[in-house]
């Protein structure tokens, strides 16, 4: 019967014009996901990539991490272009706008990311672009989504400690004054991590030092851009993981 009313509310959307997410609300009140293969523009393709390729590397990701028993949403229901995936709460962008600020929760969340993050590169994956927007929070479980950059290509331990760089970069464009949640987050992945990961982390920082030294020039012509200031920020605190 609930899979009888999964595949009719899936059914229902997908008539539906078409959206890359939709919720469905189910008839027992679950609330669930249905992804799509992106439509795009010319332009935005030749920016972005073509999104079926995406979508084919979102799938393969889920489907990977999934048999790992890594933390990611359950494929319910899914077909040539589409998926349908478990609700897995609020992204931790979205946790942290709702509860106002870096509350106890918010940091229990974003430790079970880097704890999430470390048992990802423990396995041998990297995720490709873990940012706070594409790890949610359940109050039990932080779960990785929007796996379109994964690709077998990238499982090293060199584009994992670029996960972090990236995690961290995410975190300082958003919360400039306040690392909290950024060095939760590198707390717990330290304790998960495998086994040489924080010091390749810190030689990837002290590589891109270059970097945030042109960050820090650009941004007396840009001074209100968060992602320039970011970028040193993240560089200085990765050098001293």
């Amino acid at each position: 019967m609930v899979e009888n009313d999964l595949e009719q509310a899936a059914g229902a959307a997908l008539a539906k014009p078409p959206q890359r997410i939709m919720a469905i609300t189910l008839n027992d009140g679950r609330r669930v996901w249905l992804k799509r293969i992106e439509r795009l523009s010319l332009r935005l393709r030749i920016q972005k990539g073509d999104p079926t390729r995406a979508f084919g590397r979102e799938r393969a990701g889920l489907m990977a991490f999934a048999e790992s028993g890594l933390p990611v949403p359950e494929i319910l229901l899914e077909g040539a272009d589409f998926l349908v995936l478990a609700d897995a709460g609020p992204s931790l962008m979205g946790l942290l706008r709702d509860r106002g600020g870096p509350d106890a929760e918010v940091l229990r969340a974003f430790a079970a990311a880097g704890a999430g993050l470390g048992q990802v590169h423990r396995a041998g994956f990297s995720h490709g672009r873990p940012t706070p927007r594409d790890v949610c929070w359940d109050g039990r479980a932080a779960r990785f989504i929007d796996l379109e950059r994964f690709s077998p290509a990238r499982h090293s331990p060199y584009w994992q400690a670029w996960d972090v760089v990236i995690f961290v970069q995410s975190c300082f464009s958003h919360w400039p004054d306040d690392s909290r949640c950024a060095d939760t987050m590198l707390a717990a992945y330290a304790q998960a991590a495998p086994e040489g990961a924080r010091a390749r982390i810190a030689t990837l920082a002290h590589r891109l030092g270059w970097l945030g030294r042109v960050s820090r020039l650009l941004s007396r012509l840009r001074p209100k851009s968060r992602e320039l200031r970011a970028v040193s920020l993240t560089i200085s605190r990765l050098t001293h993981l």
